[in-house]
C-alpha cells in the first residue's frame, strides 16, 4: 500500500507533508517574538532586568515619535514654541531689563549711545545681544572702544572710552581729527572745539605714515616743536612747514642723516629762527636756501 504521508518531512514542508506557511509581509517576525518572550522572562525573575526591559520599550517608542516630528518638519516649531514659553516664564519671574546706565560719555552725546546700542527697557534680560550692541556703539565716530554688560538683575551698563585727537589730517581740502591709530574721527567742520597744539598732517597716505615720520623728527625737539604741519607727496617724501612759514624740504632716504645736518645746522647758525623760506635738504652734498618772499613779491 502507497504511504499517504510522513510524519516527518524535509524543511518546509508540514508532518503531514504540506509546505510550511509563512507570512511573505513578516517573514522575521517569529524572531521578534522569541526575542520579546526572552526579554519577559528573563524581566519576571529579576526588578533589574525589568526596568531595563521597561526602558527599551519607552526609549523604542520615543525614538520613533522622534523619527515621525523630524519627518514631519514639526520639530522647529515645537523648539519655537519651548523657547517662546521658556522666555515668557523668566520674564515673568522679573528677568526683564529696567535699566540702562551709560559711563564715559563727553563729546558723545548720551541719547546717541543709546540709540546705537539698540537696547530698550521692558526687554528680556538674557535676550540682550552683548557683542552687537557693542559693535554698533564701537560705530559712533568717537568710540574708541565700548564694553556692554549685564549688572544682575536688570540692569544693562554700556562703558565707552572716548578717541582721543591724535593730530588732524587734510586731504582734498578737507580736514580731519585723526586717531593715534590712523582713522578719521569726524571732519572739522562738525566738531565744537579742536584741542590746541595738533600737529596737521597733509596727504592721501599721511595717516598711515604719520607715527613713522614723527619717529624720525622728535628725537631732534629743537625742529619738532617748531613744526606746524607735515606734507608728504605721492613719492613719499615729507616737507616740514615751520610755525614761522619756513619750510624744510627732505628727502626720500636718509631721513636721520638729513634731520642730523638740520639740527647741527640750527646749533650754529639758529637757522629756525631765521626769516628764511626754504631749507632744501634733499641732496646730500649741499643744503639750499631760499628767502622768505615779501607780502608784494607774493602778491605779484
Amino acid at each position: 500500500m502507497a504511504q499517504v504521508g510522513s510524519r516527518t518531512g524535509k524543511k518546509g514542508q508540514s508532518k503531514f507533508g504540506g509546505m510550511t506557511r509563512v507570512s511573505p509581509l513578516k517573514p522575521g517576525l517569529r524572531g521578534s517574538q522569541n526575542w520579546m518572550a526572552a526579554q519577559m522572562r528573563a524581566a519576571k525573575h529579576s526588578p533589574k532586568a525589568f526596568m531595563r526591559f521597561i526602558l527599551k520599550i519607552v526609549g523604542t517608542f520615543g525614538f520613533l515619535i522622534f523619527i515621525g516630528l523630524w519627518l514631519g518638519g514639526y520639530l522647529p516649531a515645537i523648539r519655537e514654541n519651548a523657547n517662546a514659553w521658556k522666555v515668557d516664564r523668566l520674564m515673568s519671574a522679573g528677568f526683564v531689563v529696567e535699566q540702562v546706565d551709560v559711563m564715559g560719555e563727553g563729546r558723545l552725546n548720551e541719547r546717541d549711545i543709546r540709540v546705537a546700542a539698540q537696547i530698550q527697557r521692558g526687554t528680556y534680560f538674557f535676550g540682550v545681544d552683548l557683542n552687537a550692541a557693542r559693535d554698533r556703539t564701537e560705530s559712533l565716530p568717537w568710540v574708541e572702544k565700548a564694553v556692554v554688560r549685564r549688572l544682575w538683575p536688570n540692569r544693562i551698563v554700556v562703558q565707552v572710552v572716548e578717541t582721543t585727537p591724535y593730530a588732524l589730517w587734510q586731504n582734498d581740502g578737507v580736514l580731519h581729527l585723526l586717531a593715534d591709530s590712523g582713522k578719521a574721527i569726524i571732519p572739522v567742520s562738525e566738531t565744537v572745539s579742536i584741542p590746541v597744539g595738533l600737529k596737521t598732517y597733509v596727504g592721501a597716505d599721511a595717516p598711515k605714515d604719520a607715527h613713522q615720520i614723527e619717529a624720525m623728527v622728535t628725537p631732534h625737539q629743537e625742529i619738532w616743536t617748531r613744526v606746524e604741519s607735515l606734507v608728504q607727496f605721492p613719492s613719499g617724501r615729507w616737507d616740514l612747514h615751520m610755525r614761522n612759514d619756513t619750510v624744510v624740504n627732505l628727502p626720500v632716504g636718509n631721513l636721520e642723516t638729513a634731520l642730523r645736518r638740520l639740527a647741527d645746522l640750527d646749533k650754529e647758525t639758529f637757522i629756525l629762527s631765521r626769516d628764511v623760506g626754504s631749507i632744501d635738504l634733499r641732496l646730500s652734498d649741499r643744503i639750499g636756501l631760499k628767502a622768505k618772499l615779501t607780502d608784494s613779491q607774493q602778491s605779484t
